[in-house]
């Protein structure tokens, strides 16, 4: 799996600004039979750097992932789960700056592309930030970050879950909640996604919180099944489950932030500091009229899996 990219950051005292979430990675998986002497060379991507805006005015794009590798020349095995794309940041009055893209992946028997982070629009004296977005999985692309797009006013979008479910979208003083592996998270509500078994909450399938690893180390990427963490007005945005994005943040205080991605899940925006991931998700966005940072994305890995 690639590694997530970071979100974009940025600080304008008087008319604020937006930011977009960063891109999840891709993912690649194959079986091949290996015997004795074979060797596999493996590279993991590492999250794409975080940035800071703390002069006002001055903003930063963030980072793209990077990409990760495994390859056997006695076998001919050439895997790579590409990064996914950095998210980018504006001061432009009524301007979108679209999210990272999400990573490709090739040389598997299946390959699956990252989900996008969440775009941003800015409108003055308006703070947006966009979720990043959830990496590919076995059951297909990575879902979206939310979007933000609130107005004149803070607004922070939660972050993307595998199976193709989206953060929450945010059009007005809102922080969405991250998507689950069983559902979207809300759109202009603080609720995360629900999980594989359709239950809104962040604990995973057999009822335990897996919110910083894996449900199963027999079949660790087909056994993420936890719900997306909600949004918060006033607080810190929660942490998704496992597979799943973290929640949003729009409180203005210092020291606040916005939640975790799981697993394979992107993090939420935020007008502090956003929510980075587990592993392979992006970062979101991070936007306000006060010194701002855009979390690291996700480091990339790679699980070696004896079959039989």
């Amino acid at each position: 799996m690639g590694a997530g990219g970071s979100g974009g950051a940025i600080f304008t005292t008087d008319t604020g600004g937006a930011a977009s979430g960063g891109g999840g990675g891709g993912f690649s998986e194959k079986e091949i039979y290996l015997v004795k002497d074979d060797v596999l060379t493996i590279t993991i991507g590492a999250g794409g750097a975080g940035v800071t805006s703390n002069v006002s005015g001055t903003g930063y794009n963030g980072n793209a992932g990077g990409n990760t590798t495994v390859i056997c020349d006695a076998k001919g095995l050439s895997l790579a789960g590409n990064g996914g794309g950095a998210g980018l940041f504006t001061v432009t009055d009524a301007e979108e700056k679209a999210g990272g893209v999400g990573g490709s992946a090739t040389g598997g028997d299946l390959n699956t592309t990252g989900g996008a982070g969440g775009a941003a629009t800015h409108t003055t004296n308006g703070t947006n930030a966009g979720g990043g977005g959830g990496s590919g999985s076995p059951f297909g692309v990575g879902g979206a970050g939310g979007s933000s797009n609130g107005g004149a006013v803070a607004s922070a979008g939660g972050g993307g879950a595998i199976r193709g479910f989206r953060g929450g979208n945010s059009t007005g003083h809102y922080a969405t909640g991250g998507g689950g592996t069983g559902g979207n998270g809300a759109d202009n509500a603080v609720t995360g996604g629900k999980n594989a078994l359709g239950i809104v909450t962040t604990t995973s399938a057999d009822g335990i919180d897996r919110s910083s690893g894996f449900d199963s180390e027999a079949d660790p990427f087909r056994g993420l099944t936890g719900g997306g963490g909600n949004g918060s007005v006033s607080g810190n945005g929660n942490t998704g489950g496992s597979g799943s994005g973290g929640g949003g943040s729009i409180q203005s205080n210092p020291g606040y932030y916005g939640g975790k991605g799981g697993v394979c899940g992107g993090g939420g925006g935020s007008i502090n500091l956003s929510g980075s991931s587990v592993a392979g998700g992006g970062s979101g966005g991070a936007a306000s009229t006060a010194s701002v940072t855009a979390s690291s994305g996700g480091n990339g890995f790679v699980v070696v899996e004896r079959i039989g």
